[in-house]
């Protein structure tokens, strides 16, 4: 089943060349706009904000270290260049690909937001799926390393999420440094 499903989706790859570009754009490049959402949030001088862009922070480090040093090393899954031919749009070393760290960056950002701001977490989720959809369609990935970087990151991401609480006086304390530096700087937001 895994894959039918990589063949579905990469069978598509080299037809047409802008979608090829545009494929290859998501697949690489569009966990930058979901950054820069996050430093509009953080920038916005809004402690709850700052928090919330503190947590998805976290949680995307934990996740990319349990992943990169537990999880792929265990499971050493070939990447689909490596076992067949495939339509490959973009190069990459032929290392372990379960669980995707693109798509393990992408979603933990997503579900950290999803759990504190609705609105701009289900943006930021679509975004995740497209980069998910887009690794596959490029060749670098199957769907079950999408997959296993979905249920990683919402672990991680509820975990964390349920912590917040107690771990408040982490963020509260990069937060009174950046309003310190704020206030050195007139154009920026200070933290409410």
């Amino acid at each position: 089943m895994n894959d039918n499903l990589f063949q579905l989706l990469n069978q598509f790859a080299g037809r047409y060349d802008w979608f090829d570009d545009l494929m290859t754009f998501c697949a690489q490049d569009i966990v930058w706009i979901m950054i820069a959402i996050l430093g509009f949030l953080w920038i916005t001088g809004k402690e709850n904000n700052q928090k919330t862009v503190f947590y998805a922070c976290l949680t995307t480090v934990v996740a990319l270290l349990v992943a990169s040093l537990i999880i792929s090393p265990m499971v050493n899954h070939p990447r689909p260049f490596v076992d067949h031919q495939v339509h490959q749009l973009i190069a990459h070393a032929p290392d372990a690909s379960f669980p995707s760290d693109h798509a393990t960056f992408a979603f933990s950002l997503a579900f950290s937001i999803l759990f504190a701001k609705r609105k701009t977490g289900v943006a930021l989720l679509a975004l995740a799926v497209i980069t998910g959809i887009a690794r596959v369609f490029v060749g670098v990935h199957y769907p079950a390393d999408i997959g296993g970087a979905i249920l990683l990151s919402f672990i991680i991401g509820f975990l964390v999420h349920k912590m917040r609480g107690k771990l408040d006086f982490i963020p509260l304390f990069f937060i009174r440094i950046y309003g310190k530096l704020v206030a050195k700087v007139s154009f920026l937001p200070r933290s409410q």
